[in-house]
């Protein structure tokens, strides 16, 4: 990306940039939705199942378990995105500050700048007016 000279410009790559976090969360909870919709198509095929035996019992608990261990699936990736979501925040919260400090060190230089250039003015002030008395004796 070409920087134009005088702007204000702010790298962040990768997960040190919120608005990808932010993306890479909303991607975490379409998963799980996705986890979801699919377990439950998954549950009422098993329950739509008309086979009756004891091997039936066995393999609906275990489908409900795969059920079960899906959905905590689901819940892990929503609460990833959760986290993401809450670094995404801190990273805005961080930028925002090291603006601020930047504004701050900005603000202080630029002080320092005109603190200066009133020293040397006042010297040059002096100089000046010793100059004058000098070369008024002569």
């Amino acid at each position: 990306m070409p920087v134009q000279e005088g702007e204000d410009v702010v790298v962040v790559v990768g997960l040190a940039d919120p608005e990808e976090l932010d993306a890479l969360a909303r991607d975490l909870e379409a998963q799980a939705e996705e986890v979801r919709a699919r377990y439950r198509l998954f549950r009422t095929q098993v329950t739509e199942v008309r086979w009756q035996s004891a091997g039936a019992a066995d393999y609906r608990r275990h489908c409900e378990a795969l059920v079960a261990d899906l959905e905590r699936n689901a819940a892990e990736l929503e609460a990833a995105a959760g986290d993401l979501r809450a670094h995404a925040q801190a990273v805005r919260d961080r930028i925002a500050w090291m603006h601020e400090m930047v504004d701050d060190l900005r603000r202080r230089a630029e002080e320092a700048w005109d603190d200066a250039q009133g020293a040397f003015a006042w010297g040059k002030d002096k100089a000046d007016d010793a100059w004058r008395t000098v070369t008024g004796w002569l």
